[in-house]
């Protein structure tokens, strides 16, 4: 896999043990806050208020601070103030891997500079549109749009690949996909396991993961699939285009189109676009 995200990179070539990513991981996970949990501990705003803020993302693709001064919670010097203290105390992969006694720091530099040139290729600002999906304007809007949402809705990080003419379906139990018709159209669908499908499910719904069955699951990646289309259809509306959302499906139609290779740190997954 060629896209992929730097603990992976660490443990293909053999710096560090999958055990040792996971205890850096998890370390991460107790440390980092968001700015909405920083904003709350800090008795800037209710959580009640975060939440609001939260559940508007799934509708607007912005950045927590700036829509929660929008909705005046939040003055622009405590939104600044809130980002300064993320960036300061925000723990990276790295940092714990030599916290933990994992990775010196001289070599952890070393290898960022050689990992960052390693995925040039497969920055968003990079990633080139294949030739059939370049004059598709909402294709372009969802992989922009792609990574942010599965964030922000899902807690889901992940790095994207560019994209291949389809060869074979996607071998992934999960597969749902909602039609953006219009000028132009647009098949959209998201291919994962059960530990990736399940987990974003679970954070779409608000339900305790292990009691989702398979429609369940699928209902909720049918769910941030229609919030991904819903934010790609309102960026082309501003630019003059009209679109319609069709209701989630699980019958998809593999024959021709662009899989793209996904890097996510929970389980396995894939998005294939198609221009209809």
């Amino acid at each position: 896999m060629g896209v992929k995200f730097f603990g992976q990179y660490l443990i293909e070539r053999g710096e560090v043990s999958a055990e040792q990513v996971r205890a850096a991981l998890d370390l991460m996970d107790a440390e980092n806050r968001s700015i909405g949990e920083l904003a709350v501990e800090g008795r800037l705003i209710s959580k009640a208020d975060a939440d609001k803020v939260n559940a508007e993302q799934r509708h607007r693709d912005m950045p927590f601070g700036e829509l929660a001064g929008e909705m005046g919670l939040l003055t622009e010097e405590q939104i600044d103030n809130l980002v300064q203290l993320q960036w300061r105390t925000r723990l990276r992969v790295g940092q714990a891997l030599v916290r933990l006694g994992h990775l010196g720091k001289v070599r952890l530099e070393e290898l960022l500079i050689s990992y960052e040139e390693d995925q040039a290729p497969y920055r968003i600002e990079n990633l080139a549109l294949p030739k059939d999906l370049e004059g598709n304007s909402l294709a372009a809007y969802v992989i922009d749009l792609f990574p942010n949402l599965l964030m922000r809705v899902g807690r889901i990080a992940t790095r994207m690949g560019g994209g291949e003419s389809i060869v074979e379906p996607p071998d992934l139990p999960i597969q749902v996909a909602v039609l953006v018709s219009g000028t132009p159209s647009l098949l959209i669908c998201l291919a994962g396991d059960d530990e990736f499908s399940r987990h974003l499910a679970a954070k779409a719904s608000g339900l305790d993961p292990e009691s989702l069955d398979s429609e369940m699951l699928q209902d909720g990646v049918g769910e941030f699939l229609n919030v991904l289309a819903g934010n790609a259809m309102a960026l082309a509306e501003r630019n003059g285009l009209i679109t319609e959302l069709e209701p989630p499906r699980t019958e998809v139609g593999f024959e021709s189109g662009y899989l793209f290779e996904l890097a996510v740190n929970v389980g396995k997954a894939a998005l294939f676009l198609k221009s209809l």
